[in-house]
């Protein structure tokens, strides 16, 4: 194995656990620690649940397009996880949802890079060989 194929693996599994740890970030966050005002609601909850469950099958099958809109996807939850981070009614849980988002972003984005770089260079090598 590459050290590139280790890179990617690496950051395919931190993008997956991320993915998931934010899933569980936004459950919690409307169920378990709300910010002061707020009421448990289903509604709230699949609102915003929903638009990154859509992405559960590419992060899981490792598709890099649908992958990359995941990204621009968690840019609108980072924007809302800002938001409540520097609200005055800000409690620790909304700083958690902010990391779990940036390292969502992040590892995705790293992903996608090294793994389009591995694709290269693999296409690149058996274009050699024949």
């Amino acid at each position: 194995m590459t050290p590139l194929e280790k890179c990617t693996a690496f950051a395919a599994a931190v993008m997956k656990l991320s993915y998931v740890g934010f899933l569980i970030t936004l459950t919690l966050g409307t169920w378990v620690w709300m910010q002061e005002g707020r009421q448990p609601s289903v509604t709230i909850w699949i609102i915003r649940l929903l638009p990154m469950l859509i992405f559960a099958p590419v992060v899981f099958k490792a598709k890099l397009r649908g992958i990359a809109w995941m990204c621009f996807a968690s840019l609108l939850y980072f924007v809302m996880a800002v938001t409540e981070a520097l609200s005055s009614l800000a409690i620790w849980f909304n700083y958690v949802e902010l990391a779990m988002v940036v390292i969502l972003f992040c590892s995705a984005t790293v992903y996608i890079r090294w793994q389009a770089k591995l694709w290269r260079e693999i296409t690149a090598q058996r274009n050699e060989v024949v």
